[in-house]
């Protein structure tokens, strides 16, 4: 199937890449070159523009001008005079909202020595003044118009790219042009005051803290390894910690006038506009933009060569395994992209998938060497191409599971592919684009806008799935297994191989030093003799027989305000169904039976979490879950289980036309669920080198141990200590949930682009006709949670990585009573800006400090409002002093109409947002409505309840909540910290 972990540079880098991948990931390669000579007009892309004689400078090409390929129609694409650029798109969801995207081409790449982080500095200050906004009015706008900072309004740098996103919640004239004026400021309107500068240099820093991890250590060291002399390892986009220290107003201006010019600039905008009104608007703003510098000389991506074999190694005791590698790398000219280079990608990529195909089928045998492992290849930064092949595993098992990847990918160098794993992978990709096509009319337009500004800053021409399908479907479909063989070696043609060997595996005590080693292992294990792979007959769902009868419906239910149709079958299922228009060829379902975690013996605390894994992992009864994935290929249904807190459920995910398909999927996991020994042997391998990791995060041990302390200890929530949990036995696993898929009562939801009268018949068919259950009941809410209030815990973690993280929480009460659950909703939003502007915007101690309230559906009169702030270990008692202040001011004091509103309104938008996504009918309204039917009055509520609160209301519930002597602190901080 698709890779699990791409290339390692990708990894930790910020959101240059994300978008890339997704495009290369799923079904759109569009990494790919080529060479072609053909203008947009000469294929019929839409061109608008404020000067139609404006002369774009060969650099301001667009993509599709310098191919053979044509843009997706629905783009507009346009210039001004000065070099600025836009590229507009309609689209209609979310209903009225607008993405928009200041894409300015330039990033950390551009930096010079002394210069390193300031391109990401420089981000950050443009929310800290500008022309039409001063210091600390901007966020606040964005809130008042009904914008969450970080969701709706955020920016991100990379190497080659620096990108402002907004998300307007509404389309109208007066916003677009609202928001225009912000990304003119951003352009060319920066204030950068003294006192800002100083202030937002320590929001940099307690940033560059927040994502210190013993894996960007490692992304570093490996990228110092793979990219010696190219800006890859000398320009990380954090920067340098030395610079940002003493950078001045006058350093950040100097980078701010050289690089922010309008021709590095590209406007993107995707949603629900008025196109020539917006073309209108880009013009009065954006025209007069002026470059403030001369011309500056690009730096070039450096040179990228290797020879050889050449091993790599990196011990990094705080990690949770041992991964290695097996690499090609090297730099290429930069070429358009066209129809060739496109299929010569798609190419690649089959091979690559065959290959992943065959490591599943290692991993599900018994006894791998790793616990995980892929490959893949591409380009990426329009000159790097790469393909690689990597596992992680256990620290003494890294020689095995090198051999293992390394014969893996000669014997598919060396023999090729069968006819059988071809066509597997071709029908994958074949559902794939027909899955994308079906569902192209009701494609979300902030992800649209995403792979739009990635493709153009990658010079890829952006197709719609329709024309993906068009072009490249037939010759995907008619590759042979030569083609494919070949293109195998061409992505692992260079004249080298990169051995990489990181992680926890210590080889400080080999003689000859850990790379010498290394190579021996690599060296030794192409002495092997690989054979030829054998073909392996065509594996057939469903196994199981087919009914052969349906079950009588007792009754229907229609609710026609809502769309919901609720049937009840003779047998005890009941069906829960709506139709809905959000998402295309969508279709979303739970069966959801049992009690869940809160069901968990006392004495067996994590074998929820353990259950879930290997059930999983497991597959069904006569599948396991590489053969059930090989039954499966070609089509866009799968079903995952899950274990909730008070329910277990089958989830499933599938397409219009295959509702039969899931429906017998997730019968056959009802009926024949499987519990391997092999599986339950990776799963517990995976949760050990998961503790192994947790032990040296102060992230993952407040995941681990935070939630549990929250509860009162009680072993339901969060982890067990690594040796409670790894003394649960499989049978214990099977025991416990055995009986609940045998016997509790069902409720099947269905929600999306569904005909109901099919849905109906199939469910009778499947469900209905099941043997009448025992009925075991849920009994809800659960009682018994008791919050640590007035108490504290420290947790050290051995770590050398310097942060802390700080939490100090408050006992609520559950989500029952709904209105006094939503108005604490605000009350945690209001609480989380007065923490930002606490300790973000006036202390610069944390970059990202957050507060929300969570209350619980399962367990009685238990919620908890929580604010949590990253620390530096050096000063933890100010800033706990900082939180709690804050919070003893909103519980003692009021809550002003402005900053209701701007808590209030982001919520409303949201609301909004989320009630046109089936994720939030079926998880929110259908599940569990035959427990509770109150959650379908909930959704006709929610907006006008939220429009009737009040911010004394509000007030009101942080006077009875927020008690000092109710507060619960954790502090999760390095041994070694004070």
């Amino acid at each position: 199937m698709y890779p699990k972990q791409l290339f390692r540079i990708r990894r930790l880098l910020e959101s240059i890449f994300f978008a890339f991948l997704i495009q290369l990931t799923f079904i759109f390669p569009n990494g790919c070159y080529g060479k072609a000579n053909l203008l947009s007009k000469a294929h019929g892309a839409k061109i608008l523009s404020a000067n139609p004689n404006a002369d774009a400078s060969a650099s301001n090409l667009w993509p599709h001008e310098t191919s053979d390929l044509a843009p997706d129609p629905a783009l507009h694409f346009g210039s001004l005079p000065n070099g600025f650029r836009y590229v507009l798109m309609k689209n209609q969801e979310p209903k009225g909202r607008v993405s928009m995207h200041l894409n300015v081409q330039i990033g950390s790449a551009q930096e010079e020595d002394e210069e390193q982080g300031l391109a990401h500095f420089m981000e950050h200050m443009l929310f800290d003044g500008s022309t039409h906004y001063k210091p600390g009015e901007l966020v606040k706008y964005f809130q008042k118009i009904g914008m969450q900072f970080g969701p709706d309004a955020n920016a991100h740098t990379s190497f080659y790219e620096t990108v402002y996103d907004i998300l307007l919640p509404k389309g109208d004239l007066k916003s677009i042009e609202e928001a225009l004026v912000v990304f003119k400021d951003f352009a060319e309107g920066a204030l950068l005051l003294d006192s800002e500068v100083e202030r937002e240099r320590w929001v940099v820093l307690a940033e560059k803290r927040e994502r210190d991890s013993e894996s960007y250590r490692t992304y570093v060291r490996t990228s110092e390894f793979e990219f010696p002399d190219s800006v890859l390892s000398k320009r990380f986009p954090i920067g340098r910690e030395d610079v940002i220290r003493k950078s001045d107003r006058s350093r950040i201006k100097r980078f701010y006038d050289r690089w922010y010019r309008p021709e590095k600039m590209i406007l993107v905008m995707v949603g629900d506009f008025d196109n020539q009104a917006a073309v209108s608007m880009i013009a009065k703003h954006f025209a007069d933009v002026v470059s403030r510098n001369g011309k500056p000389e690009e730096p070039g991506i450096g040179e990228i060569r290797h020879t050889g074999v050449k091993p790599f190694y990196h011990f990094e005791k705080e990690a949770g395994n041992t991964e290695v590698a097996i690499e090609v790398i090297q730099k290429v000219p930069k070429r358009p992209d066209t129809k060739a280079s496109r299929l010569a990608m798609w190419k690649k990529e089959v091979a690559h998938r065959i290959i992943q195909d065959r490591i599943d089928a290692i991993l599900a045998a018994p006894g791998p060497f790793f616990s995980l492992a892929d490959i893949d290849g591409g380009l990426f930064l329009k000159e790097i191409e790469y393909a690689q092949i990597r596992a992680e595993c256990r620290p003494d098992q890294w020689e095995k599971a090198l051999a293992v990847l390394e014969q893996t990918l000669r014997r598919a160098l060396n023999f090729g592919f069968t006819e059988l794993e071809l066509n597997r992978v071709k029908k994958e990709i074949a559902a794939g684009m027909d899955s994308a096509v079906k569902g192209s009319a009701t494609r979300n337009s902030r992800n649209l806008a995403r792979k739009l500004v990635a493709s153009l800053n990658d010079d890829e021409v952006f197709l719609s799935p329709e024309q993906i399908k068009v072009i490249f479907g037939d010759a995907i479909a008619a590759l042979t297994p030569e083609e494919v063989h070949d293109a195998l070696k061409a992505a692992w043609g260079a004249d080298h191989r990169l051995i990489l060997v990181t992680g926890n595996a210590n080889l400080s005590g080999e003689t000859d030093g850990p790379e010498a080693r290394i190579r021996t292992v690599y060296e030794e294990s192409r002495k092997i003799p690989v054979e030829k792979p054998v073909s392996t007959e065509t594996i057939r769902f469903p196994y199981l027989p087919e009914p052969d009868q349906t079950g009588k419906i007792l009754r229907r239910t229609e609710i026609p305000d809502l769309g919901i149709i609720r049937v009840d079958f003779e047998n005890g299922v009941r069906l829960n169904l709506k139709k809905t228009d959000f998402s295309d060829n969508e279709v979303q379902a739970s069966l959801v039976f049992g009690p869940g975690k809160s069901d968990e013996p006392a004495d067996r605390p994590g074998i929820g979490l353990l259950a879930e894994a290997i059930i999983n992992e497991s597959g069904v009864g006569g599948l396991n879950r590489h053969e059930l994935d090989q039954a499966l290929s070609g089509s866009n249904t799968g079903v995952a289980f899950r274990i909730a807190d008070g329910h277990f459920t089958l989830n499933g995910t599938s397409v219009t036309g295959e509702v039969q398909l899931l429906f017998q999927l997730m019968a056959t996991h009802l009926k024949d669920p499987a519990y391997r020994e092999e599986a339950y042997r990776l799963t517990l391998e995976r949760f050990r080198q998961l503790y192994e990791e947790m032990g040296h995060s102060v992230e993952d041990t407040m995941r681990f141990f935070g939630s549990r302390f929250l509860a009162g200890d009680d072993g339901r929530f969060g982890y067990p200590v690594w040796e409670q949990f790894s003394r649960i036995r499989l049978e214990e696993v099977q025991n416990w949930i055995s009986v609940f898929f045998k016997q509790a009562e069902l409720e099947l939801s269905v929600v999306g682009d569904i005909d109901i009268d099919t849905v109906i018949s199939l469910a009778s068919r499947y469900f209905g006709s099941l043997t009448p259950r025992s009925g075991i009941m849920r009994v809800r809410p659960v009682a018994g949670i008791r919050f640590p209030a007035g108490e504290s815990r420290t947790f050290e973690v051995d770590t050398r990585i310097p942060k802390a993280l700080v939490v100090v929480a408050y006992p609520t009460e559950d989500i029952w009573e709904i209105g006094r659950s939503r108005r604490l909703n605000i009350l945690g939003e209001v609480l989380s800006e007065r923490i930002r502007e606490a300790i973000r915007e006036k202390l610069g101690a944390a970059y990202s400090p957050v507060a929300y309230h969570h209350p619980s559906r399962t367990y009685a009169g238990y919620g908890i409002l929580l604010t949590m702030a990253y620390a530096d270990p050096a000063a933890l008692n100010p800033l706990i002093s900082e939180i709690q202040s804050t919070i003893t001011g909103l519980a003692q004091g009021t809550i002003t109409a402005e900053e209701f509103q701007r808590a209030r309104d982001p919520i409303k938008t949201g609301i909004k947002d989320m009630m046109r996504k089936n994720t939030y009918w079926l998880d929110t309204v259908l599940i569990d409505s035959r427990v509770h039917p109150v959650q379908l009055e909930w959704s006709r509520t929610i907006l006008s309840d939220y429009d009737s609160i009040t911010p004394e209301e509000v007030s009101g519930l942080a006077g009875t909540y927020l008690k000092k002597d109710q507060a619960a602190v954790m502090v999760f901080k390095p041994k070694s910290a004070p």
